[in-house]
């Protein structure tokens, strides 16, 4: 026998190896519960959020979806009279504010269930938005 190395007996290899196998079938099942609870919140409910009315003026005002529950989509439509800004997620976005004209429409999809607000504002004027959001 060569230096260093160790025999041990059968039964004993046997159990350390039961109890590494143990041991990486509960790291498997930690990982297989946390990939069904990501899929399971990346399936949208099917719940269209009622149509919301906002009175848009030069005063931001923020939208949040209902029950602390966030939207995988939202659209919005500006019945006017004046154009509005809009931003989506303000805390986390770095785009610039999208402008929404009279009559037009803007839709956000992100496919999962990450939109937790709609900041609004006109520079001048008013405007009244539609609102509809999907979780």
């Amino acid at each position: 026998m060569s230096e260093g190395k160790k025999l041990i007996r059968a039964d004993e290899a046997q159990v350390r190896l039961l109890d590494k196998m143990l041991a990486e079938i509960r790291a498997l099942a930690k990982d297989t519960r946390e990939s069904a609870e990501k899929i399971k919140q990346s399936i949208p409910e099917g719940i269209i959020e009622p149509l919301t009315q906002t009175h848009v003026t030069t005063t931001r005002g923020i939208v949040h979806p209902p029950y602390g529950k966030r939207w995988f989509s939202v659209s919005v439509v500006n019945d006017g009279p004046d154009p509005c800004w809009i931003i989506v997620n303000s805390e986390l976005s770095t785009t610039s504010p999208y402008e929404l004209h009279k009559d037009e429409l803007f839709e956000v999809d992100l496919g999962c269930p990450k939109i937790v607000d709609l900041v609004h504002w006109c520079e001048s004027g008013s405007a009244t938005l539609r609102i509809r959001g999907v979780r």
